[in-house]
């Protein structure tokens, strides 16, 4: 899979709630152009990634955000059962316990087979995809090895993925056009 993308929920989510809310139709453009990214394949979703941004709440409802991404990524998900991706996530897990920079409180936490971040690691390993997340990384070391969860951009890093955020996102898609924004105000 070359130059594809895989994204993590919390893009989509950030997006939504704070960056790019569908309310406000300035920002549609945004969410057209995750559309076409997707359309063309440039754009994957893991289908535990798709499981946690569609789920439904206890009274079997979802957001806007759940029901588009439904509706965009329902026939476009790449499945994590897969011998080759099972094979990567055992490394995953394999690094986090014996690394030395994570507490059994902290790795303990990507144990859970519904943890989408792990599976989304060893897909992007398995295809030689980039992740986009934006997690922060925060560089845990053995000498003061982390309680809370792991970050995908650390773990990652350490298993030679590669990762962006979105804004590095925007330039490596090769889909948007440069532009000087021409400072002229208006009011």
């Amino acid at each position: 899979m070359k130059d594809v993308f895989l994204l993590d929920s919390d893009v989509f989510i950030s997006s939504h709630r704070i960056h790019h809310p569908f309310d406000y139709k300035e920002f549609h453009p945004f969410w057209h152009w995750m559309e076409k990214m997707a359309a063309h394949g440039k754009v994957k979703i893991l289908d535990i990634v798709f499981q946690e941004i569609t789920q439904r709440d206890s009274k079997g409802n979802s957001d806007e955000l759940a029901d588009w991404f439904r509706a965009l990524f329902v026939a476009r998900q790449i499945s994590h059962k897969t011998d080759d991706i099972g094979e990567v996530y055992a490394q995953v897990q394999d690094y986090l316990v014996t690394c030395g920079c994570y507490l059994a409180e902290s790795y303990s936490q990507w144990e859970p087979e519904g943890k989408a971040d792990p599976w989304l690691i060893a897909a992007a390993k398995t295809f030689r995809a980039t992740i986009v997340t934006d997690e922060r990384p925060v560089n845990p070391s053995s000498h003061q090895p982390m309680k809370k969860e792991p970050k995908i951009p650390d773990v990652a890093e350490a298993l030679g993925v590669p990762t962006m955020n979105l804004r590095e996102f925007y330039d490596a898609s090769g889909e948007l056009v440069h532009m000087q924004y021409p400072i002229q105000l208006a009011f």
